[in-house]
């Protein structure tokens, strides 16, 4: 097990080195200006955005502020006199110009490495066999999905994940422990999730199913608006016209719910609340014997069904997949036929860093290389096929959904 470990971290400090994906430039900008004594970014960026080399809006929760920030703090003696130089040059050869590249890639980087170790720990905490606890730790640090999306795409979501898988080993104990003590690791279960939306705000999607699980309604009250309420906490400082349009309303953010069918007279059906709203009465009315579990999977497989997913959000989904391959090894290969989709349909999307942009770390020459949008679209439109293979991907989720739910073994 430790000659395995080694080896993930080799490979995962191999690839964050060397690919750069421009978000976490962007990100990594905004958060600088929390050592130049910032603490609003949301206002500060909208103020003087005229001024400011990279002019996109921060659309995290602050809490991601404060931690992408603070961590640079500790570590600007490390990166160096001209890294701040480099997070504000907005011209796009300037990853390739600065010799420090492959040392920042590295560096900002490397808090992804320690949570994703976490949460292979964690993983390990859903079995009691040593065997699955095994083939969950192996599963998920050689899998070939996760390391693309945390090491690859930079995907800053991992701070949010080990809190929402967290708050799941928690609810597990719940079920565990005696009445007293399942209160309580409910309850801890339910900060966690409103910790975790001080990051990102998708945690907050599932507190419907918190306020389900709750057995008295005083209970259920509790577990319904500790999340919330930690959120509103956290967020309180910076409530303003830029804080609710640039984290709350933003285009990234409000994407799940944008997918509709129109029934007449400017009336829309969204199709993820139609799908939240049918898990959400399935558990109340029907079947409360329920695990959450399985109602947060169904819940993010229904929204990537049905949404232009990023592909960042994968990874919300990806360490409670691997739970459950290793619990239900019957549906492995769906799993993997989903997985390879949902990577698959964003590699088409009109947009180089999502293939060959990656490699430019190295040299502008990877500018010549066409995207495989735009050599797809010389045969077959590519905007065509990604709704075919979302289509299968939709399918197959649903079978998935309707297996998680016929048979409790989570």
């Amino acid at each position: 097990m430790k000659k395995l470990l080694v080896l993930a971290i080799v490979l995962r400090l191999l690839l964050a080195a060397f690919y750069f994906h421009p978000d976490i430039k962007t990100y990594n900008f905004q958060a600088s200006f929390l050592k130049k004594g910032v603490f609003n970014i949301y206002n500060y960026l909208v103020d003087n955005k005229k001024t400011l080399p990279l002019k996109e809006e921060f659309v995290y929760s602050p809490l991601t502020y404060f931690v992408l920030g603070g961590y640079q703090a500790i570590v600007s003696p490390i990166l160096g006199n001209g890294f701040d130089t480099w997070l504000a040059n907005a011209e796009s050869n300037s990853m390739v110009r600065d010799p420090n590249i492959f040392k920042y890639l590295l560096i900002l980087k490397l808090p992804y490495l320690v949570l994703d170790i976490v949460i292979a720990l964690l993983l390990m905490q859903f079995f009691a066999d040593e065997k699955n606890k095994k083939k969950v730790f192996i599963l998920w640090l050689f899998n070939p999905f996760t390391p693309i999306l945390l090491y690859v795409f930079a995907n800053v979501d991992i701070f949010p994940v080990v809190l929402t898988l967290a708050a799941f080993l928690f609810v597990k104990k719940s079920r565990e422990a005696g009445s007293r003590f399942a209160r309580q690791k409910l309850f801890t279960a339910a900060l966690l999730f409103g910790f975790a939306s001080g990051f990102k705000l998708y945690p907050l999607l599932f507190v419907p199913f918190l306020f389900i699980y709750g057995r008295t309604l005083k209970e259920k009250i509790l577990l319904g608006l500790t999340p919330p309420a930690i959120f509103g906490l956290i967020s309180l400082p910076f409530a303003s016209g830029a804080f609710v349009q640039s984290a709350l309303v933003s285009g990234l953010s409000t994407r799940v719910f944008n997918p509709g069918v129109n029934i007449g007279l400017n009336e829309t059906i969204i199709v993820s609340l139609l799908a939240i709203s049918v898990l959400f009465f399935y558990g109340a009315f029907i079947d409360k014997a329920q695990n959450l579990f399985n109602f947060w999977v169904g819940v993010y497989l229904l929204i990537f069904s049905f949404a232009h997913f990023h592909i960042a959000w994968l990874l919300w989904l990806a360490p409670f997949i691997a739970v459950l391959i290793v619990k239900r090894p019957s549906l492995k290969w769906l799993f993997v036929i989903l997985a390879t989709l949902a990577f698959a349909i964003p590699v088409l999307y009109e947009d180089r860093f999502m293939t060959v942009g990656l490699l430019r770390v190295f040299s502008t020459l990877y500018d010549l290389l066409p995207t495989p949008f735009a050599v797809l679209e010389n045969f077959y439109d590519p905007y065509n096929l990604q709704g075919i293979l979302h289509s299968i991907l939709a399918g197959g989720s649903l079978v998935l959904v309707y297996k998680l739910f016929k048979k409790e073994e989570t």
